[in-house]
């Protein structure tokens, strides 16, 4: 079980055993696929991802699709498209909602269908479908985009052997078969920061941070990334030295007050918080791309 640091330095337990199971579920059916199509969050880019699954053998072709991409920083998400390039991973940003971007998905998986097809008929078997395993953290899209292929009247593909029945095969037209998992958080958090960004997107429920620690550390990064969109929407942008005492006035600036007119700071974060998930504070990605050799050039 994994834990990271709350309020006063108390650990909270975030690792339900719900996903342990899936993680186990996940590697049992690990040879009946042939393609995994990682889900992850353009706005959270490397504590969004869970590759657990790239540890398992054999490899397997995959795919990373950074979604919420319309919520997120432009210029940030092709600097992390051209990183990611480099090391060798094929990575797209979409926006699953969108028929355009299920298209560019279906482009790539067909491309990896292509050769197994081929295999098959010169060895005179019967094509059978590209079968995806989709995988991700909670909240990345994964439900979206998998309802986007499969439609909401699509039958589910019948339990294949191996395969646990908790985990659910869907079929999309008789070439893709998809195997929807739960969404698994990784098993422990490189930092503290990596947590409270989670937190800030949704990706971890509002219960399991306090809510004013995280909308604290949001303000902040804000502050550091986002200053002119900051305050723009808020009027307000902190430095280190005055985050609380700048966090508490921009709280009384909303109309966020208390009895006594003192500041409503869970309802300030509150706000802050939705206002992030929505995009009413602008597009914003909380982690930002390492420069890259054709930048430095």
């Amino acid at each position: 079980m994994s834990d990271i640091k709350g309020m006063g330095g108390k650990k909270i337990h975030w690792y339900p055993g719900h996903m342990a199971s899936a993680t186990r579920e996940l590697k049992n059916a690990w040879r009946h696929i042939d393609v995994v199509v990682e889900v992850a969050d353009a706005r959270v880019p490397v504590a969004s991802r869970n590759p657990i699954f790239l540890s398992f053998t054999p490899q397997k072709p995959h795919i990373l699709l950074f979604t919420h991409a319309d919520l997120a920083d432009i210029d940030q998400g092709a600097r992390w498209l051209r990183y990611l390039y480099e090391a060798g991973v094929f990575a797209l940003m979409v926006d699953v909602r969108q028929s355009a971007d299920i298209r560019l998905i279906r482009r790539q998986l067909l491309k990896i269908h292509a050769p197994i097809l081929e295999k098959a008929k010169k060895q005179g078997r019967i094509a059978r479908p590209l079968r995806i395993l989709v995988s991700g953290i909670p909240n990345t899209g994964k439900s979206t985009l998998i309802n986007q292929f499969v439609g909401k009247r699509s039958a589910a593909v019948e339990a294949r052997p191996g395969v646990t029945r908790q985990q659910n095969w869907l079929r999309s037209g008789a070439e893709l078969h998809f195997l929807d998992t739960p969404g698994i958080l990784p098993l422990k958090m490189a930092d503290e920061e990596g947590a409270k960004a989670l937190a800030a997107s949704g990706a971890i429920r509002d219960s399991i941070l306090p809510v004013e620690d995280v909308a604290l550390w949001l303000f902040k990064t804000l502050s550091a990334l986002y200053p002119d969109a900051l305050h723009a929407r808020y009027g307000a942008v902190a430095d280190d030295d005055h985050l609380l005492s700048v966090f508490s006035d921009t709280a009384l600036r909303m109309g966020c007050r208390l009895p006594g007119e003192e500041a409503d700071l869970s309802r300030f974060s509150a706000m802050l918080l939705d206002d992030f998930r929505s995009g009413r504070i602008g597009r914003i990605t909380l982690e930002w791309a390492p420069v890259t050799d054709i930048e430095i050039q």
